[in-house]
C-alpha cells in the first residue's frame, strides 16, 4: 500500500479519534461538533478537508528545527570566576585592570565552565600534547618526537540543597590503565563537600586540592599559557597534590576592592615510609611517589594545611602557604613545605611567581641519590611574564577566527630547582628558560607553542626542546 495513504488514513482516525498529537484546538472543534449535532452530518469532502489541514499542520511541525540551549550564560550560585586572564575592570582613574585571574581562596575549585543538567552540573578538560628534544634525560619531555593525549578530565558539581555542594573532578591520564599499552591511569582529582555557613566560614571535606602554593588550584591545562608545568610545582610541591582532610575556607571583604580569603585543613599528610637508616621511599628526585593515601594514614598524626590570600586591589594578589607534618611511619620526624605566590595584572601584562621551600626531618646532608634517605632541604621558584594582545587588522580581516574573546599570549618564564640545597652540584640542580607563544579562540581553549631550554649543572650536555599542546573545557 502507498505509504502516503498510509499517513493519511493514521492522521484521519487519529482527528476523529481524539488521540493525542492533534492540537487542542482541533479536538475541541470534535468535542463541540460532537455536542451540536451526530458525526453523520459531516460529508466526505469535509472529512477530507479536515484531515488535509491537520497533515499540512503536523508535517510543519516535524520541519521546525528542534529548540537549541545556549549553556553560556548559566550562572550558579557561589562558582568562581573562569575567565581568567581576559576579565578587565575600569577603576575611577580611568586605568584599566585585569581581574579574575586572583583566586577565589576556597572556591577556586568551582572556576571551570560548567554545563547545567537536571540536579548536577558537569564539565571537564581534555589537552594533548606533541613534544621533542634532544636527549634522553631531559626532564619533562622524552628524546624524539612523540605525542600524548594526556588528560581526560571530567568534573561535577551539585547544589544538593542552599548549603550543601558537591564538587568532584576525575582525570584519566594517557588513555587510562586499559589503554593499548595499560601505562595510563585513573584517579580522583579531589571530591569535596561543602557546608556553607557564611561568606566567611564554610565547613569543607574529602579529598581536597590542597591550597600549597598558587599552581596547585590552578592547574588545568586550559588555564596555564604553557605546555609543561612550572618545575617547582612538580620537584618542590607535587602538583597536582590533594589529600583527605577537613577544614574551614572564606573569605572576608575589608574595602570594596580588596578582599582576603583563607583555608585550613586537617589532612592525613605524606607517606614516606620509615625513619630508619635507608627507609625513606623518597630522595632527591622529590617526594610526589610519598604523597599520603586518600584512605589511610601511616603514623595517625594528622598535618596541617593553610593558604592565606591577600588581595589589596582587584589585579593583585599574595599569599603565603604552608603544610607540616610526620612524614614517616614511626612518626619521628616532619616534612614542612612553605610557599609565597603572587599575582599583578594590569591591562594586557601579567607577572606571576612561586617560590617554595621544604626542611625534612631526618634527612641529610649527602642522602642516596635514589629512593632510601631523603635530603634535609630542597626549594625551587619561576617567574613568569605573560602579554595578551589581538591585532585589530586580523580581526578585521577574518572575524570568524578572531573574535572579541580571542588572544595572543607571548609568554616567558624563568625557573630554577635545588633538590638538595646543602649540597653544591647534584642531579636535580636544573635550570630552565621556557619561551611561549599561544592563541585563545576563545578563553577557554588554547594552542601554546614553547621552546624550552634546560640548564643540568652537572650534566654538560643540552637538554633541550620544543612542545606544542592543545587543551580547552567542555
Amino acid at each position: 500500500m502507498n505509504v502516503w495513504i498510509m499517513f493519511r488514513v493514521v492522521v484521519s482516525i487519529s482527528v476523529l479519534a481524539g488521540i493525542p498529537g492533534m492540537s487542542e484546538d482541533a479536538q475541541a472543534r470534535d468535542r463541540d461538533a460532537a455536542d451540536s449535532a451526530p458525526v453523520s452530518v459531516l460529508s466526505k469532502e469535509e472529512i477530507e478537508q479536515i484531515t488535509e489541514q491537520k497533515v499540512e499542520e503536523y508535517m510543519r511541525q516535524l520541519s521546525q528545527p528542534p529548540p537549541t540551549t545556549d549553556f553560556s550564560n548559566v550562572q550558579i550560585r557561589g562558582l568562581g570566576q573562569t575567565n581568567q586572564s581576559q576579565k578587565r575592570i575600569q577603576q575611577g582613574s580611568g586605568d584599566w585592570v585585569t581581574g579574575g585571574s586572583v583566586l577565589e581562596g576556597g572556591r577556586t575549585v568551582y572556576a571551570k565552565p560548567f554545563v547545567r543538567v537536571p540536579k548536577t552540573i558537569v564539565g571537564g578538560y581534555i589537552d594533548f600534547t606533541i613534544s621533542d628534544c634532544n636527549n634522553a634525560n631531559a626532564r619533562d619531555c622524552s628524546e624524539g618526537l612523540e605525542f600524548d593525549q594526556e588528560r581526560f578530565v571530567p568534573f561535577f558539581y551539585s547544589q544538593v540543597t542552599d548549603r550543601l555542594s558537591v564538587a568532584a573532578e576525575v582525570e584519566i591520564e594517557h588513555g587510562g590503565p586499559q589503554s593499548n599499552q595499560g601505562d595510563g591511569d585513573v584517579k580522583i582529582e579531589f571530591a569535596t563537600m561543602d557546608y556553607r555557613f557564611e561568606d566567611w566560614i564554610n565547613l569543607r571535606g574529602g579529598i581536597i586540592l590542597l591550597p600549597v602554593g598558587r599552581f596547585n588550584l590552578v592547574h588545568d591545562s586550559p588555564l596555564n599559557d604553557l605546555p609543561l608545568r612550572p618545575m617547582v610545582s612538580r620537584l618542590i610541591i607535587p602538583s597536582t597534590f590533594a589529600e583527605s582532610g577537613i577544614g574551614f575556607f572564606g573569605t572576608v571583604y575589608p574595602t570594596q576592592l580588596s578582599k582576603v580569603d583563607y583555608e585550613f585543613y586537617v589532612t592525613q599528610g605524606f607517606t614516606g615510609g620509615s625513619s630508619s637508616p635507608g627507609g625513606a621511599t623518597f630522595g632527591e628526585g622529590g617526594y610526589r611517589g610519598s604523597r599520603g593515601s586518600f584512605k589511610t594514614d601511616n603514623n595517625q598524626n594528622k598535618a596541617i594545611v593553610s593558604r592565606v590570600s591577600v588581595s589589596p586591589i582587584l589585579g593583585i594578589e599574595v599569599a603565603g602557604s604552608v603544610h607540616h607534618g610526620k612524614w614517616d611511619n614511626e612518626a619521628k620526624h616532619n616534612l614542612t613545605i612553605l610557599a609565597v605566590d603572587g599575582l599583578i595584572q594590569r591591562g594586557p601584562f601579567e607577572l606571576l611567581g612561586e617560590a617554595g621551600w621544604t626542611r625534612i626531618g631526618g634527612g641529610s646532608k649527602n642522602p642516596m641519590t635514589t629512593n632510601g634517605t631523603p635530603p634535609k632541604r630542597m626549594k625551587g621558584y619561576f617567574v613568569q611574564g605573560n602579554y595578551h594582545f589581538m591585532p585589530v587588522i586580523l580581526q578585521q580581516w577574518a572575524p570568524t577566527y578572531f573574535g572579541d574573546s580571542s588572544t595572543f599570549t607571548a609568554v616567558v618564564r624563568w625557573g630554577d630547582v635545588d633538590t638538595n640545597t646543602q649540597r653544591k652540584r647534584n642531579q636535580n640542580d636544573l635550570q630552565r628558560l621556557t619561551l611561549g607563544f599561544n592563541f585563545r579562540p576563545v578563553e577557554d581553549s588554547v594552542i601554546k607553542f614553547a621552546w624550552t631550554f634546560n640548564d643540568h649543572k652537572i650534566m654538560p650536555e643540552s637538554r633541550n626542546g620544543w612542545q606544542v599542546s592543545m587543551a580547552t573545557y567542555f
